[in-house]
């Protein structure tokens, strides 16, 4: 199975959210004073040693918008735990608002969460609302920058992201989670110094926080990429790299799910598919809403034939990415090598709704007409129109070059040399044939195979017709006998009446 490049840098959109969440479940204590938030005469919240806690902004906290913060995140974490919905949104939303109104209107950790919490039901505009009002509350909060960041990021800004990655460590040197994008950026920019820059800039954030795993698998993902040369030592020597860092994310959290998808793509490379088996369903195990991992363990059971688990999985992923055209291609052959050839022809339609330009659906429904269906020539002929129309789509483009080839592949008629004779020209000839073996594509073995029951049906009229014919002749010749006997002797004269006459 081919590297999905796509998938593993999308997770991270998630992933480093994810990250930042949990990185909020205590306020900073700053040491001395007794400063009140809000309008000033609201007591201060603080820690089991008395002292006052503040927002990252130096504010100190107030009881009430203390206490709403707490429950707002045992809410979010409930969620994370047990699955999030509209109504779960909703209520995170509202409990770090009422907490940043107990603070005056001005909470930008609690802004943040509220945009987080949108982000969790993938309400990206709500989201930008609420990032934007925690940086006009706190214009350094390195959190909300990145988030914006992931924003663009996710709709295809990159050059908005990178941005707003850069102000982000710049506004705040200690932005682990704005180092860590920004080297995601820079690694799918690809090239030798954009892969230096963010290998640097992963350090730099691991500098700052030893633990934070995002940017260990991050770092995993980038000697993956550095594992793509024909150069063997460099090749084995970055897929080395990639698990050690694996390894040591596991030692910091085993529970850390994303370590073991990218943990399996650095297994596939090396060729150990059963072992990467394991890691991806270990991945799902522990995060059913990876899409990634679901998208790996489905497309090497696929490969497997174990196709009740490649279809679990592809269900999965479709529901979490209802738009991924992957997903609904690999759902549809899970659901043809179960024999569901109704639920596989629904799902290559759909895809054709999602992207029509792409050439994959196209070209598994014209299988699908060719091989599964009753094989009479109205379905031959639909398939050969697919299997057109995925040819025109994948035009000339190398990804498609093998496909393209099976499709399209035309085999000459054989020829044969009517100068040989005798035994040494037969076994000249079958030799010839042996050399010049062709398997025909699958546009020119239709056509064959329908001139064929063309050809087939029309020597089936005329042996029906030639039948009729002797069938009539015969029932001629039948009636023409029974006459035969009934008027005339056998020696054809007339019968004289019994009693004669005088």
């Amino acid at each position: 199975m081919k590297q999905r490049t796509n998938r593993r840098d999308v997770i991270w959109n998630r992933i480093v959210r994810a990250g930042v969440g949990v990185s909020l479940l205590g306020l900073i204590a700053c040491g001395g004073g007794s400063g009140s938030g809000g309008g000033g005469t609201t007591p201060a919240a603080t820690d089991e040693s008395g002292r006052t806690i503040h927002t990252a902004g130096g504010e100190g906290v107030t009881e009430e918008a203390h206490n709403r913060w707490t429950s707002g995140m045992e809410a979010f974490n409930g969620y994370e735990t047990n699955g999030w919905n509209e109504q779960a949104c909703g209520a995170s939303i509202a409990s770090f608002e009422a907490a940043n109104e107990a603070q005056g209107g001005h909470f930008a950790e609690a802004l943040y969460m509220a945009g987080l919490s949108a982000d969790r039901c993938h309400d990206g505009e709500k989201s930008r609302r609420f990032y934007n009002q925690a940086l006009q509350a706190n214009q350094t909060f390195c959190r909300a920058r990145v988030g914006l960041g992931l924003l663009d990021l996710a709709r295809g800004n990159v050059a908005g992201a990178r941005g707003a990655f850069q102000r982000a460590i710049h506004d705040d040197p200690q932005c682990t989670s704005g180092y860590v994008n920004l080297a995601i950026v820079q690694r799918r920019a690809g090239g030798a110094d954009n892969l230096r820059q963010a290998l640097s800039n992963l350090r730099r954030g691991l500098a700052i926080d030893s633990n934070y795993l995002p940017a260990f698998s991050e770092m995993a993902l980038l000697y993956l990429d550095q594992s793509r040369t024909n150069d063997r030592e460099v090749r084995q020597s970055s897929l080395d790299l990639a698990e050690v860092v694996c390894r040591q994310a596991q030692l910091i959290d085993r529970n850390y799910a994303p370590i073991y998808n990218t943990w399996g793509l650095a297994k596939m490379r090396k060729g150990d598919i059963i072992e990467a088996l394991r890691l991806f369903e270990r991945a799902v195990a522990l995060d059913d809403d990876m899409f990634e991992a679901h998208m790996n363990f489905a497309e090497i059971t696929l490969s497997f034939r174990g196709y009740e688990d490649a279809r679990r999985s592809f269900a999965r992923a479709v529901a979490l990415r209802p738009q991924s055209y992957d997903a609904v291609i690999g759902l549809g052959a899970a659901q043809r090598g179960l024999e569901h050839f109704d639920q596989a022809k629904a799902q290559y339609e759909h895809a054709i709704e999602l992207d029509s330009n792409r050439p994959e659906a196209y070209y598994n429904l014209g299988v699908l007409y060719h091989n599964y269906m009753d094989g009479t020539v109205p379905m031959l002929e639909r398939a050969k129109g697919y299997f057109q129309q995925f040819v025109e789509k994948a035009g000339s483009r190398r990804r498609y070059a093998a496909p393209l080839d099976l499709v399209q592949h035309h085999c000459r008629e054989e020829r044969n040399n009517r100068r040989r004779r005798g035994r040494r020209g037969r076994r000249a000839r079958r030799r010839s044939r042996r050399r010049n073996a062709c398997r025909m594509g699958r546009i020119q073995l239709i056509d064959f195979t329908i001139a064929a029951m063309r050809e087939g049906e029309a020597m089936q009229r005329e042996a029906e017709q030639m039948q009729r014919e002797a069938d009539a002749q015969q029932q001629q010749m039948e009636q023409q006998q029974q006459q035969g006997e009934g008027g005339a002797t056998p020696e054809g004269g007339a019968a004289a009446p019994e009693g004669g006459g005088n």
